[in-house]
């Protein structure tokens, strides 16, 4: 894995989002203008194989997969609530049944986006040192990636006032996120710098996920649409000026593109998410597909950065078979479906 340099860079008051965009390197250069791909007839093939035996098992597999989930994630599933019971009947929250957020955020898809966005935020060594330093990374992985994903199905999801609520929050719990980074400038999870960097890899890291492996990919449009969306979000965190479309989420990342680097935490941290400890025998196989099809949804940057080649298009099949597998297997999110309930009113 090939090991960068950071490059240092101004201080956490001195950020300027409206900066030109750091110099284009061989790296970058095929970033620029990058659309993330759509799957090829085999990745299809493969996805409505696995689908379609997925949907014939699902009486029998179902209800054993998801006890196995709910055991390792530590989590309990919402009860159904019905619909006199809903509060807000009639608010669809910030995006609505019609949204490319929905869309992209209630689709299996994004049990590989949340590899991909931890990935792509390790290159960043301040933000990284963050979550090394404030967070119990390695004995709580999987219960920080449950808070992290309540969080992004609570905005995206919920009415109103519980969107308003879980983003007034994050600050508030990002306050004491303070620190040395280790290239001795300070760190505050709070600053515009890695405001903007963590935003712009959430939505970018994401979008690309759905796109490989999700079962409806968007078009050139609906990527424009799914940022823009997203904006308010960045807004109610703190986000100086969001991306409003797929260029400007690229054009955020290139700000940042001096800034990043493979150093020994960033290393570490890929390594961990490689083969975690805490994992049992059976789920390993599964973890190592989520974890390559992830990879290969990184930017063509990224990728360089990370020393990564080619994807293997056997291996993007089997990502997008097991996605799609999961995506038959399990139940409808009932946070997904109670949302469709409350904005039909």
């Amino acid at each position: 894995m090939a090991v960068v340099e950071s490059v240092p860079s101004a201080g956490p008051n001195q950020w300027h989002p409206e900066v030109e965009p750091s110099p284009i390197g061989p790296d970058w250069r095929d970033s620029i203008g990058w659309v993330p791909h759509v799957p090829t007839p085999p990745e299809l093939a493969a996805g409505v194989a696995a689908g379609a035996w997925a949907r014939a098992a699902a009486p029998v597999i179902g209800p054993v997969l998801l006890r196995g989930l709910g055991q390792m994630m530590g989590g309990e599933r919402m009860p159904r609530r019905a619909d006199h019971e809903i509060p807000n009947l009639g608010d669809p929250g910030w995006f609505g049944p019609e949204s490319a957020t929905w869309r992209v955020h209630s689709d299996s898809s994004m049990m590989v986006s949340g590899f991909t966005a931890f990935a792509l935020q390790t290159l960043h060594p301040r933000a990284l040192a963050g979550v090394i330093e404030h967070s119990a990374f390695g004995e709580d992985f999987m219960g920080r990636t449950q808070r992290t994903g309540e969080y992004v199905m609570q905005v995206s999801f919920g009415d109103s006032d519980t969107a308003a609520r879980y983003t007034a929050m994050l600050p508030r719990v990002h306050a004491s996120v303070t620190g040395i980074g280790p290239d001795g400038r300070p760190y505050d999870a709070n600053e515009p710098e890695l405001l903007d960097f963590v935003h712009a890899t959430q939505f970018v890291a994401t979008a690309s996920a759905h796109q490989r492996f999700g079962a409806r990919p968007l078009d050139r449009a609906g990527l424009d649409r799914y940022i823009a969306e997203n904006a308010r979000v960045g807004r109610a965190v703190g986000v100086v000026s969001p991306p409003e479309s797929w260029d400007e989420a690229l054009a955020a990342l290139d700000r940042h593109r001096a800034r990043l680097a493979i150093g020994e935490a960033a290393s570490e941290g890929l390594r961990y998410l490689a083969d975690p400890p805490f994992l049992p025998a059976p789920a390993r196989p599964i973890w190592r597909v989520l974890h390559t099809g992830a990879l290969a949804s990184l930017p063509p940057f990224a990728r360089r950065l990370m020393g990564l080649g080619r994807p293997n298009p056997a291996d993007l099949a089997a990502c997008r078979a097991l996605v799609r597998a999961f995506g038959a297997l399990l139940p409808t999110s009932p946070l997904v479906d109670e949302a469709h309930r409350r904005a039909r009113g």
